[in-house]
């Protein structure tokens, strides 16, 4: 919230990660905030959003310029989350499913003909991915799955089912995992890269509190055969290769929930030197500007715990500890804030028309995302030796 003499996301960033704030969030002022507002009202995904961030060169902002992508580092996926969020979690939700849980795997660990069918077109915008992971009966305990790929003439045959799975109802391809070993053994879960046109995949769109513009759905694998070449990586390594994305996962998606604690810290900014009463602005009443004041500080504190984390994973460190802190801190943000500044607007908060109720309902949903706080504060416990 640029009110004083120093811009509030200048600490840590270079020129061109200060460049690239400055033209993304114009962009995404004029060109992807009307149609989040749109989007929110019909209470789905507006899939024009990949070919705009496509054609300004927004889409994969950390993929390989060679491909596309903008050739970024993990600090412009940070501020690409936080700016892209403040306009509609929703939005936001699709586009990380899209870029990070989906297309980032098959970047990492496809062939070249995987990259060619699944990943250079998702970066360009004309396929959309999701990930299968998360199941009725298994969501942190990712052991714990029971969708089970067997071989069956050469190829192989999935069944099971996955839940909450975002663009799983508008998805072109699903990274999904399977278990493919007879126990809870570190090689017995495997990823497949299943097109969702195939024979046996059904998905069914789900309804939520929040995120009305994020497509979230119930996928069914019904006898679903996948030929050996759409196995990522190789059988047997699928818990690794979720590990290996984990912490740039959360340092990412901790973004989206700086996001939404900014915005509505901005929000009552802008609300309370807009709203008199006694005859004075309501901002200048100091149960009013402590609050906000806190909530200020609390943004700056979120983001820098952020930033920290992702100088680490640039650097090559262990940076597993800082990252769920990164994800816890700015998940309580988000609820916090967006609590708070609904409760500061008085009854006007509590209208639809007002963005802050959005925000109000976007918000629990950055607990749960990437791992739960409860998981993260495991993580953060067992760093400490405590566990």
């Amino acid at each position: 919230m640029n009110t004083g003499s120093t811009p509030y996301l200048d600490f840590g960033l270079e020129p061109e990660h200060l460049t690239f704030r400055e033209q993304f969030r114009r962009f995404v002022q004029e060109q992807l905030e009307p149609i989040a507002i749109e989007a929110e009202a019909k209470g789905e995904f507006p899939k024009e959003v990949y070919r705009k961030l496509s054609e300004h060169g927004y889409l994969g902002v950390n993929f390989p310029e060679e491909i596309g992508g903008g050739g970024g580092d993990l600090l412009m996926g940070c501020i690409f989350y936080e700016e892209l969020t403040r306009a509609s979690a929703g939005i936001s939700a699709g586009v990380f499913a899209h870029q990070h849980l989906a297309t980032g795997p098959v970047l990492k660990f496809g062939t070249e003909a995987q990259k060619s069918e699944f990943a250079y077109p998702a970066a360009r915008g004309e396929r959309i991915g999701a990930f299968g992971l998360t199941e009725p009966d298994a969501g942190s305990d990712i052991r714990g799955i029971r969708s089970r790929a067997r071989e069956v003439g050469g190829n192989w045959v999935i069944n099971g089912s996955k839940l909450y799975i975002t663009n799983g109802g508008i998805a072109d391809f699903i990274v999904v995992a399977a278990r493919t070993g007879d126990d809870r053994r570190s090689d017995s879960l495997t990823l497949f890269l299943v097109d969702t046109r195939n024979k046996g995949v059904n998905a069914s769109e789900l309804r939520k509190v929040g995120n009305h513009s994020s497509s979230t759905a119930f996928i069914s694998f019904e006898d679903v055969e996948i030929a050996p070449d759409y196995v990522l990586g190789s059988v047997g390594q699928g818990l690794h290769q979720l590990k290996a994305t984990l912490t740039e996962g959360r340092i990412l998606v901790a973004n989206r929930g700086l996001g939404i604690g900014q915005e509505a810290c901005e929000c009552i900014l802008r609300y309370a030197r807009e709203r008199s009463a006694f005859g004075q602005p309501i901002a200048k009443f100091q149960a009013i500007a402590f609050k906000v004041a806190e909530m200020a500080t609390r943004c700056d504190a979120a983001r820098l715990m952020i930033y920290r984390a992702a100088r680490l994973k640039m650097a090559g460190e262990d940076c597993i500890r800082e990252a769920s802190m990164a994800k816890f801190m700015a998940s309580e943000l988000a609820v916090q804030a967006a609590t708070s500044s609904l409760l500061l607007h008085g009854g006007a908060g509590y209208m639809e028309e007002m963005k802050v109720a959005r925000l109000f309902r976007d918000a629990p949903e950055a607990w749960i995302g990437e791992g739960t706080n409860e998981i993260q504060l495991l993580v953060i416990s067992k760093a400490l030796g405590l566990l």
